[in-house]
């Protein structure tokens, strides 16, 4: 995924955030979900998340027509680094 997302209002969105492109090292991976934070909060919600080794993943629901938001992950890895990365969510009609 591009650090970029285009999500209707009324229909949910998956966000993920692919670690393997320039943030894991060899042989590392992710092992723990850090969590998943919006900015503005209150108008997006995050109703799943979940990771696997390489990636992190967010269902994303609802949203104001117009706006756009920060959306950001963090997910720990089997070394023990924290990592995080963020994608712009603009909410169209």
């Amino acid at each position: 995924m591009s650090g970029y997302l285009m999500k209707p209002a009324s229909e949910e969105a998956l966000a993920r955030i692919d670690w393997t492109q320039g943030y894991l090292e060899p042989g590392e991976e992710v092992s723990a979900d850090l969590g998943w934070a919006v900015s503005p909060g209150g108008e997006i919600a995050v109703q799943e998340q979940r990771v696997d080794g390489t990636a992190s993943y967010a269902k994303l629901a609802d949203g104001v027509p117009g706006r756009v938001y920060m959306v950001s992950a963090r997910a720990q890895t089997s070394r023990g680094r924290a990592l995080e990365r963020a994608i712009v969510v603009r909410i169209s009609a």
